[in-house]
């Protein structure tokens, strides 16, 4: 059995097969350069990458959101609409 998935985007295709002693292979293709892991290995590489993305959107999110935490403001988003004030003078 060969299963393969391509992100054409990326230049990056992954082929899936098993060999007759029932273990499963992967060659991942990114380019002219290929790869090929056992599948426990491909697993915890994925797992890995996943959690490397994971850790760079905190980061970017953590620096994105720097100046509001420095200044000691929140964003604006974050106010409810309660909490922010009015800037039409009350009259009366």
């Amino acid at each position: 059995m060969m299963r393969v998935h391509e992100l054409k985007r990326y230049g990056l295709k992954v082929t899936v097969s098993s060999q007759r002693s029932g273990r499963g292979l992967v060659e991942i293709a990114l380019g002219s350069e290929v790869r090929t892991l056992s599948l426990n290995e491909f697993t915890s590489f994925w797992l890995d990458m996943v959690e490397i993305s994971r850790q760079g959107a905190t980061a970017e999110l953590n620096f994105l959101m720097e100046p509001f935490a420095r200044d000691g403001r929140q964003s604006p988003q974050g106010q409810s609409p309660t909490r922010q004030k009015s800037r039409t003078p009350s009259t009366g």
